[in-house]
């Protein structure tokens, strides 16, 4: 069976096609905000480097986050699209498992640091996923026996700062993973999503959601005042409008 596997949660942007003898091509990119275009350009990459057609396409495999709000909306609507237009089934993957996939080999502890902005990350740590500032995941990396190898846009924003605060807090202080490992890569994506595949472990389109771990910037702000305007004070005509912070 021919998978499709989307890329878009963080900063790289991508597409792979994989197959019953694996990963058979892959495309990425890190564009920026520029999501969109990046992501159907690299379908259309993947699918003429394999040599398949999206007809062929029997699975869609997707990053739902955490990482950028407006990325992770993009590899969804893509994935719900293609895989109702095909009739087939999805897979849902987060990007700390991609991270974690991907760096399996790497060493006996690997912690996927994925940047949430406003000063905070999420990680994945024995299994569990948190989120939460640079201290909190100091914190939890100081208790470790051994360094732990950090992977992911988290770790390379925050790196030097986490191995300060690791080595001050007495702890064993992490090593930073490459470049390569700084955002969830799109053809690892695809070969877990194999795995998932063939354990049979797939959604329909509409059972598809963004694993966001925290409400996005972009708030109603009626919503969120805390004291409404009175009855009868009608207000200006944009006082109800929405937030002025989309990422």
């Amino acid at each position: 069976m021919i998978l499709l596997a989307l890329e878009s949660a963080t900063v790289e942007v991508g597409a792979a096609i994989a197959g019953d003898h694996g990963v058979l091509s892959a495309c990425a990119a890190r564009p920026g905000r520029r999501h969109v275009e990046t992501l159907h350009r690299a379908v259309s990459c993947a699918a003429a480097l394999a040599s398949v057609t999206l007809e062929e396409v029997g699975a869609v495999a997707v990053d739902v986050g955490p990482g950028l709000f407006t990325g992770i909306r993009v590899g969804l609507a893509a994935a719900k699209g293609f895989a109702l237009a095909l009739g087939v089934p999805a897979i849902a993957l987060t990007s700390l498992e991609v991270l974690s996939h991907a760096a399996r080999c790497s060493g006996p502890v690997v912690v996927p640091v994925v940047d949430m902005r406003r000063g905070e990350v999420a990680w994945q740590l024995g299994g569990t996923t948190s989120i939460g500032g640079i201290q909190a995941l100091a914190a939890a990396l100081a208790t470790l026996g051994a360094p732990a190898l950090l992977v992911g846009d988290g770790a390379r924003r925050h790196g030097a700062a986490l191995v300060e605060a690791v080595a001050a807090l007495g702890g064993p202080p992490p090593r930073l993973g490459g470049d390569e490992l700084g955002a969830p890569p799109v053809a690892s994506l695809a070969d877990l999503g194999l795995r998932r595949l063939e354990e049979g472990r797939t959604v329909p389109a509409e059972g598809l959601a963004a694993e966001y771990l925290r409400a996005p910037d972009a708030r109603i702000n009626f919503a969120s005042r805390p004291d409404p305007a009175p009855a009868g004070d009608a207000g200006g005509p944009f006082d109800a409008g929405f937030g002025s912070r989309v990422r």
